[in-house]
């Protein structure tokens, strides 16, 4: 069994690629850790209206530490033409 449980929250666009980084390095250290992935970020926030959903939440809770990539930022009038009215 690992030693740390880490939430793994690469969120959106370079978010990915700089937990992607993250892991290399990691695993050159060889960090005794279970990845545990944890949704955040736009795609969430477009499909079910919230970027940081409550199973995200339990899996922080239950996690020794959280990594945490970046997430998409829009201007407003951007953002309301991509999310649906509902």
């Amino acid at each position: 069994m690992a030693k740390y449980r880490v939430a793994w929250m690469p969120g959106d666009g370079i978010g990915v690629d700089v937990m992607d980084a993250a892991k290399i390095v990691l695993d050159a250290m060889k960090f005794d850790a279970e990845y545990i992935p944890a949704d955040i970020g736009w795609e969430f926030w477009c499909k079910e209206g919230n970027p940081l959903p409550d199973r995200s939440i339990k899996t922080l809770q239950n996690s020794t530490c959280a990594l945490f990539g970046a997430i998409t930022s829009k201007p407003q009038d951007d953002a309301k033409e991509e999310l649906a009215p509902s």
